[in-house]
């Protein structure tokens, strides 16, 4: 009998513990142990007490084990999931080589991104040499962790974005927000990108491909999502810019001027931050516009596109018109820039012009390089724009990169000054919205009841 009671308040404790239907479990439990005593009809007291701590033990038993199981069951099966729906398999033979299969079947409450096949196909073709940590990294990236369906996304703000915690954001390897995407719910279309507008073009949402409140929902879009960073290319600053093959100016101007190997020595000892111009940018500057600088300003030149910490894309954002030091700044004193951010749009203001900040081309903290379409020209060296004199043409001048061919594109979102920062799910009222966990672990706990009490009634 004492081990019997041992073993109940064991049984109790745990169920209490781990059964979100615990008060219901344990009543149940207690009428039929009542019944089954009555039923019994022993005369003696303890022969009652007994028989009912009996069978009470043995139908606690079964809950124990019912509910130990139900906690060892993975609530989700990815790939069963996406079995159902064959123009995913490349994603799902994706999530299962990468292992990111189990961190999503290891969670609920979530969202799917998926790519069709045809094109994760046509994006696999176009990055033949990317790792397998980036890719890992590149799915998580389409995994929120939360719960949308299409009524909710629609149900969005249609003023500001909504920035939702992507699974890549719990690795670690994300800078500040860049484990994040936003969500732009327009007038004709839901749009997807990178919490850095900047780095990556939008996903348009393309439909729902499954809903099961409130554990996962699978949406389709219509391209792949990029994480900022995942074009950088790994090495020296120099043999990134040249793997671009768009920055042969830059990289020249670098060398002639030895900026390059100041620039090697500030990546492996403190923050820095490179703006890089494409060729494009310095054919347009006025003939002469560098070659009439003398090569101690030419220095300061390359130098004043260099900051001295690491700047995230996200840290542009929040700046208006922040003065920020360049490595020129840290020679001869000046050389500031301003940058300012508006509609997500990056602005560097030298006092001579402006210039846009584009892709990022590197990103390893404490180092980022980013793309701009203007050469960056500080008053210390040009003073206002019509001082800028005309000489000879550059040298080296290499053909500019062509244009890209304009293609069509999705609207631009609209301008977000206060996103929305969404990072806990919503939980659905109980009335309308009952958990499916709780209903399952009700059921196989009466389910257990049940039989155990079915067969001892039959061994009666």
């Amino acid at each position: 009998m004492i081990a019997d009671v041992s073993f109940i308040m064991m049984a109790c404790a745990y169920i209490v513990d781990n059964c979100p239907a615990a008060p219901i479990v344990l009543t149940v439990t207690y009428v039929v142990g009542l019944a089954f005593t009555a039923y019994h009809g022993n005369p003696s007291a303890m022969g009652r007490g007994n028989a009912g701590l009996s069978l009470l033990t043995i139908v606690l038993l079964g809950l124990y084990v019912a509910s130990t199981t139900a906690q060892t069951t993975p609530a989700l099966n990815i790939t069963s999931i996406l079995a159902k729906y064959p123009r995913f398999s490349v994603l799902s033979d994706l999530l299962v080589s990468s292992g990111v299969e189990k961190e999503i079947n290891s969670r609920t409450s979530i969202t799917l991104l998926a790519p069709a096949d045809a094109v994760l196909t046509a994006f696999q073709a176009s990055v033949p040499n990317a790792d397998t940590v980036k890719i890992a990294d590149l799915l998580r990236y389409h995994v929120l962790l939360q719960y949308f369906d299409m009524t909710e996304l629609k149900g969005l703000g249609t003023v500001n974005y909504s920035s939702v915690t992507t699974l890549l954001q719990t690795t670690g390897r994300a800078n500040e927000q860049d484990g994040f995407v936003n969500i732009y719910n327009t007038a004709t279309q839901i749009l997807i990108g990178p919490a850095a507008s900047a780095s990556a073009s939008n996903a348009t949402v393309v439909g729902t491909v499954l809903e099961d409140p409130y554990d996962i929902s699978i949406i389709e879009i219509d391209q792949v999502l990029k994480p900022a960073g995942f074009d950088a290319v790994e090495g020296d600053l120099v043999t990134v810019l040249e793997s671009f093959q768009t920055f042969s100016l830059f990289i020249s101007y670098l060398k002639a001027t030895g900026v390059d190997g100041v620039l090697a020595t500030r990546q492996t000892s403190g923050g820095l931050t490179v703006f890089a111009p494409r060729d494009s940018a310095f054919n347009a500057l006025k003939s002469g516009s560098i070659q009439t600088l003398s090569p101690g300003k030419q220095k300061l030149l390359m130098q004043y596109h260099a900051l001295t910490q690491y700047y995230t894309m996200t840290n542009f954002l929040s700046m208006v018109d922040a003065p920020v030091q360049t490595v020129s700044s840290t020679v001869g004193g000046g050389y500031l820039m301003n940058i300012t951010s508006k509609a997500s749009t990056v602005t560097i203001k030298t006092g001579v012009g402006n210039a846009t900040v584009g892709e990022v081309l590197y990103n390893a903290n404490p180092v980022t390089m980013y793309a701009i379409d203007k050469v960056l020209l500080p008053t210390e060296l040009f003073g206002t724009p019509d001082q800028l004199s005309p000489a000879e043409a550059p040298t080296p001048t290499p053909d500019a990169a062509p244009a890209p061919t304009p293609k069509a594109s999705a609207p631009v979102p609209p301008a977000a000054e206060t996103p929305t920062i969404l990072l806990e799910p919503e939980v659905p009222p109980a009335s309308t919205n009952p958990n499916a966990a709780s209903v399952a672990g009700v059921s196989g706990a009466l389910s257990a009841a049940v039989l155990i009490v079915s067969s001892i009634a039959a061994f009666l």
